[in-house]
């Protein structure tokens, strides 16, 4: 009795672990079930659909799913790590590719214009554009345009005003009319109108005109002088006043955007004669005397002559008017700067303006000082610094000081030798 209970539990042991290992099984399998399945999306244009399967073979997927490929389409394919798979379906179509020379039709399944342009064999250049447009269908493919333009950067100079332009390819004439450039009567071009455009080509628009222009021109009268001796010297009169004629000039003028290149002479004719300016000059000397605390002084500046307190007449060629100063020297033997002893009738100056060895008659202005005949033998500070025209030598401090500083005249004298100096 024991025995068979004991059977009896046995073997409902092994039915418990039956049914354990039968659920293992089938999870087991619907696990593998789950790891081999595909989750495929395929697009086909603008339709998607997603299917599950257990064959991830290609062909087998677009079998299921009603896709047929044409010879010139093209399929991409992507799986990842998630048993997920993407197709999309690129289907072909034609394009019809054009440039100014060449036109070809191409079949591709890239949207790229990149590619239609090498597949019909064409590059693109700097200067070159692309329009794409849609044609519509052609049999069961879409048709797309592909039109390449060439463009040019033309140098314009329209009527002296210079600029750049891009224009398409085309000729001398497409690019005027592009540009919206109307030739006129008076206008040149510098190409001829048929020749073909490049990069860099000049277009030069020139306006030219021709016109005749009347000038009136001033003629310059003359001036005639008469001399007399019966007005003082240094007194001019007018005896008939100057007019300037007139000349009419008629000249062509060739003008090129403006600006006269090229003018002509047509006539050039006097319209009224200037009048001579008649003018009377005076010769007649001015005869100056002076009274000074050393005697008289005669001045005649028509003979440019001057007469001294002795009554002596010597000639002279020019005066000079300015600041006097004076000096002396404690020296026994002082020299000046010319190697001559100083002494009373050898004077300083400025050599520049009156040169060493100039013999001179000197007076002060307000007459009460004659120094008398002079040779320049010397020079100094105060003249070559402007502040005296004159510095004259005395042999003591007090007659230095009687002096002083005073206005003097220093008339230059002509033919008067150096030793007239000693006579003073």
């Amino acid at each position: 009795m024991k025995y068979a209970q004991k059977r009896n539990g046995f073997k409902g042991i092994k039915k418990a672990v039956s049914v354990a290992v039968m659920g293992t099984i089938c999870l087991t399998a619907a696990l593998s079930v789950a790891a081999l399945s595909k989750t495929v999306t395929v697009t086909d244009g603008e339709n998607t659909m997603t299917i599950n399967t257990m064959n991830p073979n290609t062909n087998v997927i677009l079998e299921s799913s009603g896709i047929q490929l044409g010879a010139d389409d093209k399929l991409v394919r992507t799986d990842d790590n998630s048993n997920n798979v993407n197709i999309s379906i690129l289907r072909a179509f034609t394009v019809d590719v054009e440039n100014e020379n060449t036109a070809k039709t191409v079949t591709i399944s890239d949207s790229a214009v990149a590619d239609a342009l090498k597949a019909a064999g064409m590059t693109l250049s700097a200067n070159d554009s692309v329009s794409l447009s849609a044609k519509g269908a052609k049999g069961d493919k879409e048709e797309t345009e592909i039109k390449i333009s060439r463009w040019y950067t033309v140098n314009l100079n329209l009527r002296g005003q210079q600029s750049t332009a891009e224009v398409p390819a085309g000729k001398v004439k497409d690019a005027l009319k592009f540009l919206d450039i109307t030739l006129e009567k008076n206008d040149t071009l510098n190409a001829d109108q048929e020749e073909e455009l490049y990069d860099g080509i000049d277009i030069i628009v020139d306006r030219t005109e021709t016109r005749t222009v009347t000038k009136i021109e001033k003629i310059a009268y003359d001036t005639k002088t008469e001399e007399s001796s019966e007005l003082e010297r240094g007194i001019v009169k007018v005896k008939t006043k100057g007019v300037e004629g007139e000349r009419e000039i008629v000249v062509n003028e060739t003008v090129v955007n403006g600006k006269v290149v090229a003018s002509e002479e047509v006539s050039n004719t006097v319209v009224s004669e200037p009048v001579t300016k008649q003018v009377i000059k005076g010769t007649k000397g001015k005869v100056d005397h002076f009274s000074t605390s050393s005697g008289d002084i005669t001045v005649d500046d028509g003979s440019m002559t001057l007469t001294d307190t002795n009554g002596d007449t010597v000639k002279y060629t020019r005066t000079l008017t300015g600041s006097g100063t004076a000096y002396y020297s404690e020296e026994e033997h002082p020299l000046t700067a010319t190697g001559r002893d100083a002494r009373y009738g050898v004077v300083a100056v400025d050599p520049d303006i009156i040169p060493y060895g100039s013999i001179l008659y000197i007076v002060s202005n307000d007459g009460e000082v004659v120094y008398g005949y002079a040779v320049a033998g010397d020079t100094g500070g105060a003249l070559w610094e402007g502040t005296a025209i004159v510095d004259l030598y005395y042999d003591t401090l007090d007659e230095c000081c009687v002096f002083g500083r005073r206005d003097v005249t220093i008339y230059v004298l002509d033919g008067v030798p150096e030793s007239k100096t000693y006579e003073n």
